[in-house]
């Protein structure tokens, strides 16, 4: 009886031990406050704070204005501004302290090649709105250069016919076609209608056709829950009504 009681005793030594080397981490999220507990000798604080980081949706997003939507915001596109923005972005997400296991490291990896694929794409639209033809650096479209950038490299009547088959299909999927089809009729008589043609070719063709093929992270709550496998225990003491 006396090794048995001396068993126990130990053994509650030890969980108690082990339960006092237990840390606390609080995050929270737009639906939720999370406590979680971790066990210092498996995962690190900066690693539980570097991952946090980068699973937040957004935080890696390019923010630097590439948008442009009349003729005079092109003389205010900052493409050098671009470069620093992905540059920072880049060096800070590769070398966020992360767990070394397959799922954590492809994350990254793919997060990465998202933020490749989006800086590129920016850049070479800003840039061809100055130089059309650089819109031929951005290879990972082929598609989409046949359809919207050859035309607008090729400008003229190939710029206006391109031009008005995107407004058609733009009307098949807006609540208001007819007020997009009097908007084209009168910029298609304006004197500026190749202007128009470039605005609306390069935004809603080029561009949008070219980005529904970046592969984006799908943010399905799957990296969350893997977050929180990271963890002992965790709870949610507060969390707002569905």
């Amino acid at each position: 009886m006396r090794r048995i009681g001396l068993s126990l005793i130990l053994i509650l030594t030890v969980v108690c031990l082990a339960a006092a080397q237990n840390r606390t981490f609080r995050w929270s999220d737009e639906s939720c406050s999370y406590v979680g507990t971790y066990d210092p000798n498996k995962v690190s604080l900066p690693v539980l704070t570097d991952t946090l980081k980068m699973i937040r949706p957004g935080r890696f997003n390019i923010e630097t204005n590439t948008t442009v939507w009349s003729i005079v915001d092109i003389a205010r596109i900052d493409v050098a501004a671009l470069d620093r923005e992905y540059k920072f972005k880049s060096t800070e997400l590769a070398a966020l302290a992360i767990p070394k296991t397959p799922y954590w490291q492809e994350f990254r990896a793919k997060k990465l090649r998202e933020l490749n694929l989006v800086y590129r794409l920016n850049r070479v639209t800003m840039l061809g709105y100055r130089d059309r033809k650089s819109l031929l650096q951005f290879t990972d479209a082929p598609a989409c250069t046949t359809r919207y950038a050859n035309p607008l490299i090729a400008g003229g009547d190939d710029l206006l016919n391109t031009w008005r088959t995107l407004n058609e299909e733009e009307r098949k999927k807006n609540i208001d076609p007819d007020r997009l089809r009097r908007t084209f009729d009168q910029q298609f008589k304006s004197a500026d209608r190749m202007n128009y043609a470039l605005l609306e070719v390069m935004s809603f063709g080029w561009f949008n056709c070219a980005n529904e093929l970046i592969d984006y992270i799908a943010y399905d709550g799957t990296p969350e829950k893997e977050f929180e496998k990271l963890f002992v225990t965790v709870q949610k003491p507060r969390c707002s009504e569905p």
